[in-house]
Parts: structure tokens; sequence; C-alpha cells
């Protein structure tokens, strides 16, 4: 069963945007509706983003979201790390261990990305029906 995932996003693509604030509650309605905990890793380049706007994006949702947030200034990906969905700018070469991946041309896109970690893991969770055996060989 489905508990504990990893997705990891460039913050530098929507940090200080219009689309900020309807992406970090797609994040935490993903997690709340779907009982799941999100491990969300942040990344950008260096100098991408200045220490105070990162500093303030920190503080304006440590409140607000109940998972853990780790917040890194490089792509790679650690070799212990395994993320289960990555949602990525096409200009970024892909990491070798993840499950998911969705990239994007748009930073608009990103909205779209999330509405797949959703369903992709609406599903994973979803109850389905046991399957009856067909078959019995030791009934007489």
């Amino acid at each position: 069963m489905l508990t504990n995932i990893r997705v990891r996003m460039k913050l530098s693509d929507f940090i200080n945007t219009d689309n900020e604030k309807e992406i970090m509650e797609m994040i935490n309605k993903t997690h709340s509706d779907l009982s799941t905990t999100i491990l969300l890793h942040l990344w950008y380049e260096n100098d991408e983003i200045s220490s105070t706007d990162l500093k303030e994006f920190l503080l304006r949702w440590e409140d607000k979201l109940h998972f853990r947030t780790v917040v890194k200034n490089t792509s790679n990906v650690e070799q212990y790390e395994f993320v289960f969905f990555d949602i990525i700018p096409i200009s970024v070469p892909k990491n070798k261990k993840y499950r998911f991946a969705y990239t994007y041309t748009n930073t608009d896109k990103i909205i779209d990305g999330l509405n797949e970690l959703y369903a992709c893991i609406k599903f994973i969770k979803l109850d389905r029906p046991s399957k009856r055996q067909k078959r019995n060989d030791y009934e007489d």
C-alpha cells in the first residue's frame, strides 16, 4: 500500500508567481484527500532564487503544509533518494531514480502535472474487488 511518496519539483519555476498558491494548495489537497504522506523535494539551480525570496516562501507556507519539505540548490538526486513522481521542465535531464515523471514546456503546466500525480495516487489507492478463484482442484 502506498503511504509515503517523494515528489520532486523545480522551485524556481513557481516561486513568487501567480501559480504558487494553487500549486501548493494542490500538493496539500493530494496529501490530505488521499491520506498519503508526501515528502516534497524542491530544488533550484544556484543564483535562480535569492535567499530572501526563499526565506519568505518557507515562512509563508510552513504553517499551511503538513508534510516534510526539503529544499536543495541542485538538481542532483542522492543515491539513497527514490523519487516517486518527478515534475520537471523539459530542458532538465531526467534523473535515473524515479517511478513516474511529468515534463512540461511552460510553467503553467505544473498544475497539470500535479493533477496527474493526484490521479495516479488515487488509482493506486483505489479499493479493488477481490477476484474469485475460477478453479478448485480440491473439491469433490
